[in-house]
């Protein structure tokens, strides 16, 4: 109260002290009534957002299982690197291919001979043909040194294909132009017309003047001896679903310690293991998570905060009986998740025969993919189960929603009681305010009557 209180004044009596426990006594119990809901809204609140989140990050874990693609991948090696890279899709078929890189494909360059770098050549314009296709460059007097003629020959809009730059050394500099793509379909000419405006009568016809520095070559590599000519180093599908990246000649009629390289396809099969044992740890971790949280101890008679919870228990059964029903669509001998030695311990974790399922691998690969990433297969079935609790639709999504609107609820509900305890501390004052007027005036009542008997004669004439 905003009011000054002070003591009874007719009775003396403590009355805020009354006050006060007596609004005490009125609000302890709602309180702790308070406290409690408040303290199992939040431990559920808490216990479903622990839940949920083991559970999505299952769900995360099980897209790389449900993809197609993850059963699809091929893995590449060589038996001497260094000469080339490769990589597989889908369509490339597992085997060994004995490589041979001949020549690797190289840019046409050319150069002009030794010039002054700091001299304007004057206005003109600069010719350049790259394959079957060419362009000109129109050169102003006032940037005609060759940097800026490098400059407007790489920035020109209708490039087809040359790039120049300035090679300066002990003799000069010279300005150099070479395709900006390899092979011999793509070599290059440069030709110029000046106008001889340059500095002191120089002329830009000194540019069409140009020799060769590097030939444009194709890349040739043979693939189980028959040969393979490419304008790029960068090679497609000369065996199937395959792209080639040849780095270094290894041409033993050249050099006989650079020896021929043998290329290996597979089926990416360390990668699709070490899914399987994150499945499997994933999975482990929800079912630790659910069991603390349904946890009892007959020994401290503590439970855990979901003990005895519907959702819990519906959550478990459904997963158990995911994983050791066959799967339809699935072929033998890879119809179930125990068949590729995954199996369930009394706890509800499960655990992982490693080398019953390095065999399967190795033997049944892509059996594995239709049991886990077919339609009706592992993945699909158990994410749309886990969808159904962690959607937005979601049996734990709705939980989430009805104790936040519960802990909202709660929330008014002790903002509206605390306006009550105001009001009612108030009513209370007034009443012991009322019964120590009520007092005060009984005890001036009681001090006149006092007092009349005072002024009252005694019998002998006198006074009292």
């Amino acid at each position: 109260m905003g009011d000054l209180k002070l003591p009874g004044v007719g009775s003396g009596f403590p009355i805020q002290s009354f006050v006060d426990a007596t609004v005490a006594g009125e609000r302890a119990p709602k309180e702790k009534m308070f406290a409690r809901r408040a303290n199992d809204i939040s431990v559920q609140l808490s216990s479903y957002g622990t839940l949920k989140g083991v559970l999505e990050e299952f769900k995360n874990s099980l897209k790389t299982l449900g993809d197609e693609e993850a059963f699809e991948k091929r893995s590449t090696s060589f038996s001497n690197s260094g000469f080339a890279t490769a990589t597989a899709d889908k369509n490339a078929v597992a085997g060994s291919y004995t490589l041979v890189v001949k020549q690797l494909a190289e840019a046409h360059k050319v150069s002009t001979g030794s010039l002054d770098a700091e001299k304007k050549y004057g206005s003109g314009t600069l010719t350049l043909g790259v394959g079957d296709e060419s362009f000109s460059v129109s050169i102003d007097k006032e940037k005609s040194t060759l940097a800026e003629m490098a400059e407007a020959i790489n920035n020109a809009e209708d490039n087809k294909g040359v790039r120049a730059t300035v090679v300066t050394d002990d003799t000069g500099s010279r300005l150099v132009f070479f395709s900006d793509k390899t092979g011999t379909e793509h070599q290059i000419s440069v030709s110029a017309t000046g106008n001889a405006d340059g500095d002191n009568g120089a002329t830009l016809d000194v540019l069409g003047a140009t020799t060769e520095v590097q030939a444009a070559k194709d890349a040739q590599v043979t693939i189980d001896g028959a040969l393979i000519t490419s304008q790029s180093n960068e090679i497609e599908n000369a065996i199937q679903g395959v792209t080639l990246d040849l780095k270094k000649v290894n041409d033993t009629s050249v050099d006989s310690e650079k020896p021929e390289t043998k290329l290996t396809i597979g089926y990416d099969k360390d990668t699709v293991e070490t899914n399987l044992q994150e499945f499997v740890k994933s999975f482990n971790t929800v079912m630790a998570t659910i069991n603390q949280l349904t946890s009892y101890d007959p020994e401290t008679e503590r439970a855990g905060p979901l003990n005895g919870d519907g959702t819990a228990r519906n959550l478990t059964s459904q997963i158990r009986r995911m994983l050791s029903e066959p799967i339809e669509g699935a072929s033998a001998p890879v119809k179930s998740l125990t068949d590729l030695g995954i199996t369930t311990k009394k706890d509800g974790k499960i655990e992982l025969d490693d080398e019953l399922l390095k065999k399967q691998i190795d033997e049944n690969f892509s059996k594995i993919g239709q049991l886990f990433a077919s339609e009706e297969g592992v993945s699909k079935k158990l994410d749309d189960m886990l969808e159904s609790f962690v959607g937005k639709e979601g049996i734990l999504t709705q939980r989430d929603t009805s104790l936040n609107e519960q802990m909202k609820k709660l929330n008014k509900e002790q903002a509206d009681f605390a306006l009550y305890i105001e009001k009612y501390e108030e009513r209370v004052y007034k009443q012991f305010s009322g019964m120590d007027i009520m007092v005060a005036q009984l005890n001036q009542q009681l001090n006149s009557v006092v007092a009349a008997f005072d002024s009252m004669p005694d019998f002998s004439g006198g006074k009292q």
